[in-house]
């Protein structure tokens, strides 16, 4: 029963918005490059975690996406929205590559996790691609430092899952896989932005 809720605990925890709000103020605090003013973190925030988070309160509020399934629905419709509004915002705003790595991954994580999930029909876990997605977005930006930390973070979302059998070895693997495709295919993109 303990072990149950620890691994509760540990999932709770490294949820989308909970990962991406830390990265960003990582970043913000570690790597003064990344955002130009308070103001891009704001509606970095904004875009990428807080448009995502309000599938909740507007799942209980619709009664077609009322429960556990239609939250993980919305939660994904307003995933895309928010992060399709940041890779704009980013280019209207004219952000520097740096930030506009972190929105593109985003992007791309959650083109993956459509092209794996309805395209392929792989489950691929959205939680291991929120997970995945930071860390390496950490290790880059932050250093080789990093990678213990993220490496046990890891580790602790693996057995969470697996314990609690919210995921299987494979649709964790495919999670995975669709952070790092993300990232590759963000990575020299962001490059084009000075």
């Amino acid at each position: 029963m303990k072990a149950e809720k620890v691994a509760k605990i540990i999932r709770t925890v490294t949820i989308p918005p909970v990962q991406v709000c830390t990265l960003l103020l990582l970043l913000y605090f570690m790597k003064r490059n990344v955002f130009a003013n308070i103001s891009q973190l704001l509606l970095s925030i904004f875009f990428l975690m807080a448009v995502p988070v309000l599938a909740y309160p507007l799942a209980a509020a619709i009664p077609r996406y009322r429960g556990r399934e239609g939250q993980r629905k919305l939660a994904f419709i307003l995933s895309l929205a928010g992060y399709t509004t940041a890779v704009a915002y980013g280019l209207l705003a004219g952000v520097g590559h740096n930030l506009m790595l972190v929105y593109l991954a985003y992007f791309f994580s959650i083109v993956m996790l459509t092209v794996f999930n309805r395209g392929l029909k792989l489950r691929a876990s959205g939680h291991a691609c929120s997970v995945v997605g930071p860390l390496l977005l950490a290790i880059h930006f932050i250093g080789w430092k990093s990678v213990l930390p993220c490496v046990a973070l890891l580790a602790a979302v693996t057995w969470a899952s697996l314990s609690l059998k919210r995921h299987t070895r494979e649709e964790l693997w495919w999670g995975g896989v669709s952070a790092m495709l993300a990232f590759a295919l963000a990575f020299p993109i962001s490059l084009q932005f000075v």
